[in-house]
């Protein structure tokens, strides 16, 4: 009867186990990993999640020759761009030099929201009697202004619509100034921003999605004497939280399995013994593993540093487990309540022994 309750109890852990281990889910999230009641974590969380992008790849070209660089650029941004599964938008240039379209959307826009009465000056300036003098206007600017923002304005604009009162310094703009969020003053590096399509919640998704995407831009360097000095480099959220959790799994993957070598080479170097040397290392696992899924089972998720702890009390367990071997071969006849008894006993006799 007992033996059977015994069992039972066995069997009732490892269900709690498998039940821990079918939501275990590791946290690597750096924030995360900081106490969260403290309001500067709240603040740098609530940023993350509604004013960085934290969705957005970076990568950067650096050739000696800034056409080349805007070529090749070229060439990474349309293969990108046939990735619609991975990619949800992408911007290698400023969009009116690549969609100048777009601008009258942009400026029809702007006038349709102004007051009634700035609107209202509009329309009149282009009502059907005076668009003549409008446009007689616009060729003596063309004949005598010497300004190459006119020059290049006006000939594309001749109705002058441009020209909107939110839009006060438009007249002092450039379009190559754009250039600067996307090139270098020489030309030579320029960056390709690039949004994922999924919310990469996790550096599960973040690594998947990363290696996707370098995949697809790999698939462009096909030719050695085109790509030759070209640096391709990658930066951003995605790449942060790939490189730094692949970095911690990989550190503590190597403290739990450097830890157990460790204690298997001192145990043997001890006692010389195979047997109870594996014994020690399966229970090592088992325990480890059962803390794992019932930690899993109350938290849902872990943080990675937890591992790193687990590694550490490893060295606490097996402190435990020596003392019980010890314990075994000083008394092989009685069995481990028998031992635990004679050893407390021992203990609370030893002060009054001479």
């Amino acid at each position: 009867m007992k033996s059977w309750r015994r069992h039972l109890w066995w069997m009732g852990l490892l269900l709690l186990v498998a039940a821990g281990f079918s939501r275990l889910r590791f946290d690597a999230e750096i924030l995360d990993l900081l106490p969260g009641d403290q309001p500067a974590v709240r603040g740098l969380k609530l940023y993350q999640q509604h004013f960085a992008n934290a969705r957005e790849l970076l990568i950067s070209l650096r050739t000696a020759d800034g056409d080349r660089t805007q070529q090749l650029a070229g060439l990474v941004a349309a293969r990108l761009r046939q990735e619609t599964n991975l990619i949800a938008a992408l911007s290698w240039q400023p969009p009116w030099m690549e969609h100048p379209e777009q601008a009258a959307e942009i400026v029809a826009c702007l006038w349709f929201n102004q007051p009634p009465a700035v609107f209202g000056e509009l329309t009149n300036h282009l009502a059907p009697d005076r668009l003549k003098a409008v446009l007689d206007d616009t060729r003596q600017v063309l004949a005598t202004s010497l300004s190459p923002m006119d020059l290049a304005r006006r000939s594309f604009d001749p109705y002058d619509l441009l020209m909107v009162p939110a839009l006060t310094n438009f007249s002092g703009l450039s379009a190559e100034q754009g250039e600067a969020a996307f090139a270098s003053a020489d030309g030579s590096f320029r960056v390709i921003y690039v949004r994922a399509r999924s919310e990469l919640g996790n550096y599960r998704e973040c690594s998947a999605w990363l290696k996707s995407v370098r995949k697809a831009v790999e698939s462009v360097r096909t030719n050695p004497n085109e790509w030759a000095g070209v640096t391709v480099r990658y930066t951003g959220r995605p790449v942060f939280v790939s490189e730094i959790a692949a970095s911690m799994q990989r550190d503590l993957s190597w403290s739990v399995t450097g830890t157990a070598a460790i204690i298997a080479l001192l145990f043997w170097l001890t006692h010389r013994r195979w047997l109870p040397m594996l014994w020690l290392l399966a229970l090592l696992a088992m325990v480890l593993a059962a803390t794992i899924g019932l930690g899993s089972l109350l938290l849902g998720a872990l943080s990675v540093v937890s591992l790193g702890f687990a590694a550490v009390l490893l060295g606490l367990a097996v402190d435990y487990a020596v003392v019980h071997y010890q314990e075994a071969l000083s008394h092989p006849r009685l069995s481990i309540s028998r031992r635990a008894f004679s050893g407390r006993r021992s203990q609370r006799l030893a002060p009054f022994s001479c």
